[in-house]
């Protein structure tokens, strides 16, 4: 899908060799990156014209060069002097989450400087992937690296998490850099493992425990004043404590999971791609309908559609162009099952009326089910005059 929405998370593909220029201006640096793309797989090479060496793309000047591929790649490293460079992607510089990976290193390959995007555009990784290929040495200087303290970006980045509210992560990151008192909600427990050695970050109630503790039990630590353990609750917080629910308001902290944070909670909001939406209409229904509904049901049981994986339904469907139009405008994709797949499934609420007419007594729950491969559905069918919704969560990430 290309229709970009305000659903769309805060972050770029950071996949360091996913779409890589490499640009050098002198014969030897020419050298230095033909040699390097090819050890990237997809790279492409860029030297000035003059040069006229084989197996790259020419350019007469570098500063029409950047600007020109500036958003067409994910990472863009230069074999050149890092002032050049500095000079001439200031201009250039939008936000960490759409910049792309720039990495500068000197025409002898001895250092691959992480410039520009280091966490969440993958700058980082491209300097280390760069130096390892070239025989240097990666130079990183954000502070979680150097301090060897896990960067809460790049923790959900890593663990396939979109990030909500961007502007949260600089908090929380400099929380954990200076021992402050913070918190963690993680009831998948993928965000936990990297953070629960500091003795400054509470475990919430909900989060999962880890292998070494109590199935019962949450360990819990907060600085001055300490919590030793806390039960394990459903995802809306039944086991906090008073003490626990003071604190949690009183200082930022991380919420990693697909339901909505309660209000007045300062937090950075990760999200899990783990839900799918299975979608049942009548024919020619409006996307408007079907994306109103999803939107309404996403409120009323406090969802965000940012956790949404993909939508849902059966091949009857496929041409369905109010189906096809909501998964554009949610920006996410759809996959369509056979009738004999979604006939198998064992749903909370068949339709007689659905089966005569179509075959199946389930659209959107059988589909849902299906496509998620879950057990149990999260939230059973809903519906308006013309269209059906229900969710399932993925049954592993």
């Amino acid at each position: 899908m290309t229709h970009r929405s305000a659903m769309d998370s805060e972050r770029r593909n950071t996949t360091p060799e996913s779409s890589v220029a490499i640009v050098a201006l002198t014969r030897a640096g020419g050298e230095l990156a033909l040699e390097l793309a090819s050890r990237f797989e997809g790279s492409d090479c860029f030297l000035p014209a003059w040069h006229g060496m084989q197996g790259c793309r020419s350019f007469d000047r570098l500063g029409d060069l950047l600007p020109g591929i500036w958003e067409s790649y994910d990472g863009i490293v230069c074999i050149m002097a890092a002032g050049i460079v500095v000079r001439l992607i200031a201009p250039l510089l939008s936000h960490k989450t759409v910049d792309p990976a720039v990495v500068v290193v000197d025409e002898n390959g001895e250092y691959a400087v992480s410039l520009v995007s280091g966490h969440l555009g993958g700058a980082n990784l491209l300097a280390k992937k760069v130096a390892e290929k070239v025989g240097g040495r990666a130079v990183i200087t954000t502070a979680s690296d150097v301090r060897g303290k896990p960067a809460v970006d790049m923790v959900a980045v890593q663990e396939g998490f979109d990030i909500e509210n961007i502007g949260m992560v600089k908090q929380i990151s400099r929380a954990v850099l200076e021992d402050e008192a913070t918190w963690i909600y993680d009831p998948g427990g993928r965000i936990r493992p990297f953070f629960e050695s500091f003795p400054n970050v509470m475990c919430c109630p909900g989060s999962a425990p880890s292998k070494e503790e109590s199935p019962g039990i949450c360990r819990s630590v907060r600085r001055g004043n300490s919590i030793d353990s806390a039960p394990v609750s459903s995802p809306d917080w039944a086991g906090q404590t008073m003490e626990e629910h003071r604190f949690i308001r009183s200082v930022p902290g991380v919420w990693a999971s697909e339901r909505l944070a309660p209000r007045r909670v300062r937090c950075l909001k990760l999200r899990p791609r783990n839900l799918v939406i299975g979608v049942g209409c009548n024919r020619s229904t409006a996307s408007d309908e079907i994306v109103g509904l999803i939107r309404k049901v996403f409120l009323k049981f406090g969802l965000s559609l940012l956790s949404v994986r993909n939508l849902a339904s059966v091949d009857l469907k496929a041409d369905e162009q109010g189906i096809i139009e909501a998964a554009e405008i949610l920006n996410r994709p759809i996959y369509f099952y056979s009738r004999d797949e979604a006939g198998k499934i064992s749903v909370p609420n068949p339709s007689d009326m659905v089966g005569k007419h179509i075959g199946v007594q389930s659209v959107c729950e059988a589909t849902a089910k299906l496509s998620a491969r879950a057990d149990e559905i999260l939230i059973p069918k809903q519906k308006t005059a013309n269209a059906t919704v229900a969710v399932a969560r993925v049954s592993s990430p």
